[in-house]
């Protein structure tokens, strides 16, 4: 049981450390540069790529207890574990499993938050730049001597 008790203390600080980084996220919208933005996003990915690996031991860790229990490993949830084991483990389990459950829920929160975020600033971008564009009566292009062209008017990238 301690095996299982160190996988799930490993998922509980992996899901801390991802909130951490899904605020920082949520505080710099507006006031980050963007390698700020891809660095938090690599340390994102890095909590989940972890927490996938422990999942992956959790299971096989379940699966090996079934066996030692004659339960198939399906019926065998984290509940049924902290119920059928002693108490020394079964108290700290369930902190363990009432925390990650609190963690998922902020986690599901924030990334939703975040997103709505995300999204409103794409739109704002896309509005600016759909106005700009209108405003120069369509995209700006190249002659073939470099020049920027807008409608009639011609410009060279000099004066530009």
């Amino acid at each position: 049981m301690q095996e299982l008790l160190n996988i799930m203390r490993q998922e509980v600080e992996l899901h801390e450390q991802l909130i951490s980084q899904l605020q920082k996220e949520s505080e710099g919208f507006g006031r980050l540069r963007g390698s700020e933005l891809l660095k938090i996003q690599g340390e994102k990915s890095r909590c989940v790529r972890a927490t996938a690996r422990l999942e992956r031991e959790r299971i096989k860790f379940v699966e090996k207890l079934a066996d030692s229990w004659n339960t198939k490993p399906k019926e065998l949830t984290l509940s049924v574990i902290i119920d059928r084991t002693e108490d020394e483990y079964s108290e700290p389990l369930q902190h363990c499993f009432e925390r990650l459950k609190s963690l998922v829920a902020e986690i599901r929160k924030i990334a939703d938050e975040n997103a709505l975020q995300a999204s409103g600033r794409l739109k704002s971008v896309e509005s600016s730049i759909r106005f700009m564009s209108q405003l120069q009566n369509g995209p700006p292009t190249y002659s073939d001597a470099g020049k920027l062209q807008n409608g009639t008017s011609t410009m060279s990238r000099t004066e530009a």
